[in-house]
């Protein structure tokens, strides 16, 4: 595996050459300490009660370690080895692996896969059905895949996440605009798709 995480996307490399990663982490930080809340994707996913968890695209690891800080058992997963070091600098105790989501195999399936931020967008466009595909190969029976993408042109559609779950045994629960439960308007610049897997 390769330790330059520009190798996986073209609009991660992108991204990366724009952000500073120090201010970006400590955004989240920054947030709290104003008391607002940086953990509306964690609050969303805990209404399925996951005992065990894939955080799929984890960067640093801010909703990983506050999934297990609620008392799941979780497996992080990135590309991004800069990001993943900060993961394992933050929370050395958790299971950080550095691996692409389309090709890992964790060698278990958990009760919630989730892929909070832009993750499936920022795969190049031949790999983002692997990488979703891979995602929902983890999801246990009864199990749930939860996904948040922004909309935008050249992105992954609502059709496509349902397609793309859909042949891997998965189906869809709801589609929301928002990690607070927004319902989608006609336009929606973003989702928060879920997807469970039957138990039987």
């Amino acid at each position: 595996m390769s330790n330059d995480p520009t190798v996986g996307s073209t609009q991660w490399a992108q991204w990366r050459k724009a952000v500073d990663l120090d201010d970006y982490e400590s955004r989240w930080d920054r947030m709290a300490e104003r008391g607002e809340n940086p953990h509306g994707e964690v609050d969303f996913v805990m209404q399925f009660e996951p005992k065990t968890a894939l955080d799929a695209g984890c960067g640093f690891g801010r909703v990983g370690i506050e999934l297990a800080a609620r008392g799941v058992e979780i497996v992080g997963v990135d590309l991004d080895a800069d990001l993943l070091g900060r993961a394992q600098r933050r929370a050395p105790q958790l299971d950080w692996r550095l691996a692409d989501l389309a090709a890992v195999d964790v060698g278990q399936q958990f009760d919630l896969v989730v892929a909070a931020g832009n993750v499936i967008g920022f795969v190049d466009a031949a790999h983002r059905s692997g990488a979703v595909q891979n995602c929902a190969r983890h999801v246990a029976p009864g199990g749930w895949l939860v996904m948040g993408n922004q909309l935008k042109a050249t992105w992954p559609t609502i059709a496509e996440f349902d397609e793309w779950c859909s042949g891997e045994g998965l189906v869809p629960a709801e589609h929301k605009a928002g990690w607070e439960g927004e319902i989608l308007d006609e336009d929606p610049d973003y989702v928060v798709t879920v997807h469970h897997r039957p138990a039987s």
